[in-house]
C-alpha cells in the first residue's frame, strides 16, 4: 500500500470526516444505543484519519504532548510521523513508562510525572478520540475538569450561581490520590466498552514504571495502584470514574431525613433538591447546602459512594466545612458571601487567594534569582508569559487591587536585579536606569497604549535585526466577566453548540 506524504495531507478534510463519526458516537450514546456506539468506535480506531490525527496531536498541534518520550524521541520527522500512523494499533501492548519529578512551587516539593513512548502517546490519543464523544453525551453538567470547551472559569461561574441568595454551608473536598488509587476492575466495569478497548486500557493501567536514580541505572518495577497523571487518557478515565457522584447526591438528598410514617410530596423534594449545589473540577469539588447538619451527612454519603463505586477516599487534610460568610478557597480563588445591608441579600465576592498570590510571587522571585546574569531581553521572555498567564487566569474576579500589589512587589524585585550591577555615582545609576527603564516610551498591549517610565525593556540582535521587548504590568490585564458554557453544550453535538 502506497503511503501519503505528511505535508500533502488535507487536515481540514481529515478532521471533518472524524468529527462526523464522533458526532454519530455522541448521538448513539445519548440515545443509549451501546451496540452502535461500539461499532462506530471500532471504525474510528481502525481508520487512517483517526491515526493521522492522533499522531498530529502528540507531535505538532499540542505542544504539551510534544515532549521527550521514554525512548528519547522529541522531534519526529514527517516520514516518521507517517510510519507511526500506519503502524498505530490498539494491540493490547504497552511499553514501560519513565517517571520523572517536576517542581511544584505551591507545595515546595517535587511531584511525579510519567512519560510514555511516542507510540503509546499516539495510541492513547487514538483511544481518546473514540471514547470521549461517548462519555461527553452522558457526563454530568456540573463536571468541568479536563473536558472539551470547559474550563476552570466555567466551574467557578457555576459555583457562584449556586451560592446566590442566602448564605450557605460549604463542603470543600479533594479526593486522596485520585489518579493513583482508582480501583482498576471497577473502572473497567464502569467503562463498559468493547473487548479490544478494554484490554488495551487494562494494559495501560498496569504498565510498568521506570524510575531513574542518580547512583544506579534505570530500574523497572510495577505499581499496582496507578493511573498516571502524565498520561493522555488518564484525565478522561478519572472523569469516568467520578461520573455519577453529583447525580447521586442530588438524588439522595431530597429523600434524606424523612421517616417512613410521613411521605414527602414531589414539591417538597424538588424544593430540597434546588437548595443543594454541586460543582466538580476533576478530583476537586464543592457541595453547598442550607444546613450544617445536612453538609455533614452529605460528606458521609460522598465517602460511601466513592468507596463502593470506585474504591477511593476523601483527603482528610483537604476537607473543609465552612459557612460561606467565612470564605473558602477553590481552584486558586478566594470566595466569600457578604451580606448587603441595604438589599438584605448576600453578594458573592471572588478574588485571587492568598496562597495563589504567594505562589506567583515566589515563582517570579525564583526565576529572577536563578537568572541573575542573563540579558534583560531574555529575562523578559522568561517572566512575561508567567505574569500575564497568571493575570489572565484571575481576571474573571475582583482582581485590580491584587494585581496592583503584585506589580509593586515584582517591580521591586526587577529593580533590585537591575541596580545590583556595579554603578558608582549618581550619573552612573541614572544611565543604568535609562538603559533598562527608558523614559517617554509608549507601550502597546492588548490594543491599548500605556506610558510608564519604569517598564523593563530589553534588546537583542536576531538575524541581523534589532528586536526590542518589554515586561507588561499585571494591572494592564483588565477585570472582566466570564460567560459560562451551557450545561448541555458539547463539541460533539450536530448543531455544534
Amino acid at each position: 500500500m502506497s503511503k501519503i506524504a505528511w505535508n500533502d495531507i488535507n487536515w481540514t478534510l481529515v478532521q471533518k470526516r472524524i468529527s462526523r463519526q464522533q458526532k454519530r458516537v455522541y448521538k448513539a450514546s445519548k440515545d443509549g444505543n451501546k451496540s452502535i456506539v461500539h461499532a462506530i468506535q471500532r471504525r474510528i480506531i481502525g481508520s487512517l484519519d483517526a491515526k493521522l490525527l492522533a499522531v498530529r496531536y502528540i507531535t505538532t498541534e499540542n505542544k504539551r504532548y510534544n515532549i521527550t518520550s521514554v525512548d528519547g524521541v522529541k522531534t519526529i520527522s514527517s516520514n516518521q510521523k507517517i510510519k507511526l500512523a500506519y503502524r498505530l494499533k490498539l494491540d493490547g501492548k504497552a511499553s514501560p513508562i519513565r517517571r520523572t519529578y517536576i517542581s511544584n512551587f505551591e507545595k515546595s516539593k517535587y511531584c511525579p510525572l510519567d512519560i510514555l513512548t511516542s507510540e503509546d502517546r499516539a495510541k492513547q490519543m487514538l483511544a481518546k478520540i473514540a471514547l470521549e464523544p461517548e462519555w461527553e453525551a452522558i457526563f454530568e453538567s456540573h463536571s468541568y475538569g479536563f473536558r472539551p470547551r470547559r474550563s476552570y472559569h466555567d466551574a467557578i461561574s457555576a459555583l457562584l450561581l449556586s451560592l446566590r441568595g442566602k448564605a450557605k454551608y460549604v463542603l470543600a473536598a479533594d479526593i486522596q490520590k485520585c489518579f493513583d488509587r482508582i480501583d482498576h476492575n471497577k473502572l473497567l466495569d464502569k467503562l463498559s466498552t468493547f473487548d479490544q478497548m478494554k484490554k488495551q486500557i487494562n494494559i495501560w493501567l498496569n504498565a510498568k514504571v521506570m524510575v531513574s536514580y542518580s547512583n544506579k541505572p534505570d530500574e523497572v518495577f510495577q505499581i499496582i495502584e496507578r493511573t498516571s497523571q502524565g498520561e493522555i487518557l488518564s484525565p478522561l478515565l478519572a472523569n469516568i470514574a467520578l461520573h455519577g457522584l453529583g447525580d447521586q447526591i442530588k438524588k439522595w438528598y431530597p429523600n434524606k431525613g424523612y421517616s417512613t410514617t410521613r411521605r414527602s410530596s414531589k414539591v417538597e423534594k424538588t424544593d430540597r433538591k434546588a437548595t443543594i449545589g454541586f460543582t466538580r473540577y476533576a478530583d476537586k469539588f464543592i457541595i453547598n447546602a442550607s444546613k450544617q447538619e445536612d453538609i455533614s451527612q452529605i460528606y458521609d454519603e460522598v465517602a460511601i459512594w466513592l468507596k463502593e463505586e470506585i474504591g477511593l477516599k476523601l483527603s482528610k487534610a483537604k476537607i473543609r466545612i465552612v459557612h460561606s460568610t467565612k470564605g473558602f478557597e477553590f481552584l486558586g480563588f478566594q470566595i466569600i458571601s457578604i451580606k448587603n445591608k441595604n438589599q438584605g441579600v448576600n453578594k458573592i465576592k471572588i478574588h485571587p487567594s492568598k496562597s495563589s498570590k504567594a505562589k506567583i510571587i515566589l515563582c517570579i522571585h525564583k526565576l529572577i534569582q536563578e537568572n541573575r546574569s542573563i540579558s534583560s531581553y531574555s529575562l523578559i521572555n522568561l517572566l512575561s508569559s508567567r505574569i500575564i498567564g497568571w493575570a489572565e487566569y484571575f481576571q474573571y474576579s475582583e482582581c485590580t487591587q491584587a494585581f496592583s500589589k503584585i506589580d509593586y512587589i515584582i517591580f521591586n524585585q526587577i529593580r533590585a536585579w537591575v541596580f545590583r550591577r556595579k554603578s558608582k555615582g549618581l550619573s552612573a545609576r541614572t544611565r543604568l536606569k535609562l538603559k533598562y527603564f527608558p523614559e517617554g516610551e509608549t507601550y502597546h498591549f492588548k490594543g491599548k497604549d500605556y506610558k510608564n517610565n519604569w517598564i523593563l525593556t530589553g534588546t537583542n540582535i536576531i538575524k541581523g535585526k534589532t528586536k526590542t521587548n518589554f515586561l507588561p504590568k499585571m494591572i494592564w490585564v483588565r477585570s472582566s466577566n466570564h460567560i459560562k458554557m451551557k450545561g448541555d453544550a458539547s463539541l460533539y453535538k450536530r448543531n455544534g453548540s
